[in-house]
């Protein structure tokens, strides 16, 4: 069935998508070739050269993204990773997506489309249309710092850690302090903590333990 299912959903990206080809090598499967983008009101802006990989267990994982074409410079700053592919949304994001399941046609409305015109919207006006986001560690620190509304990276990783090691019951006291159920406070925020995977919370803390020591010794060193 995953088989047959990711077949018919490769065709219907294929078809929206004609420029694009399906290539397979040493078992895995890719998309790649030319995508156009088009402005809002239908009108074509531009194009690009892209690689889509697809995880091996479709629907589940997270698909990558690589622009091939050279179009922009391949930095942190326009939104590339290490490994060349592009950070399309936050690690937590993706890694929440690939936990829950997307299709490739999803993929490519939610993502790959949005990134490529953004990237197009900063060649134009120099910065990016919904804002910037924090690169590496800085933007795990972000991805944190909003979703608990929190500014202080001691108070992040202490409620990280809390929720690393402690499970919540809906009618528990909210850990916010605040004296109501969970069920009625924080039970969005506790929801999405509970539905990331324990790699990515440990992997996240253990960054953010080291960007804490690292910013305590410049602090000290700015003293001195």
């Amino acid at each position: 069935m995953q088989k047959l299912s990711l077949d018919k959903d490769l065709k219907e990206v294929l078809e929206m998508f004609p420029k694009l080809k399906l290539f397979e090598k040493d078992k895995k499967k890719f998309i790649r070739g030319e995508i156009n983008i088009f402005d809002a009101a239908d009108n074509y802006v531009d194009s690009f050269d892209i690689k889509v990989t697809v995880p091996r267990n479709y629907p589940y994982g997270f698909p990558s993204l690589f622009e091939t074409g050279n179009k922009f410079e391949h930095i942190p700053d326009r939104h590339i990773s290490e490994d060349g592919s592009c950070c399309v949304c936050p690690l937590q994001e993706s890694d929440l997506v690939s936990q829950k399941g997307i299709t490739i046609k999803d993929f490519f409305l939610k993502y790959v489309i949005p990134y490529l015109a953004n990237q197009l919207y900063f060649d134009s006006e120099e910065e990016w249309a919904n804002g910037d986001y924090e690169h590496g560690v800085d933007g795990i620190l972000q991805y944190y710092k909003e979703l608990f509304k929190l500014n202080d990276i001691e108070e992040v990783i202490n409620l990280l850690s809390f929720f690393n090691t402690k499970k919540m019951n809906r009618n528990d006291d909210c850990y916010c302090g605040q004296k109501a159920k969970l069920k009625r406070c924080h039970i969005q925020t506790y929801n999405t903590i509970k539905n990331l995977s324990k790699v990515q919370i440990e992997t996240d803390l253990f960054r953010l333990k080291n960007l804490s020591k690292r910013l305590a010794r410049e602090q000290k060193n700015q003293k001195v």
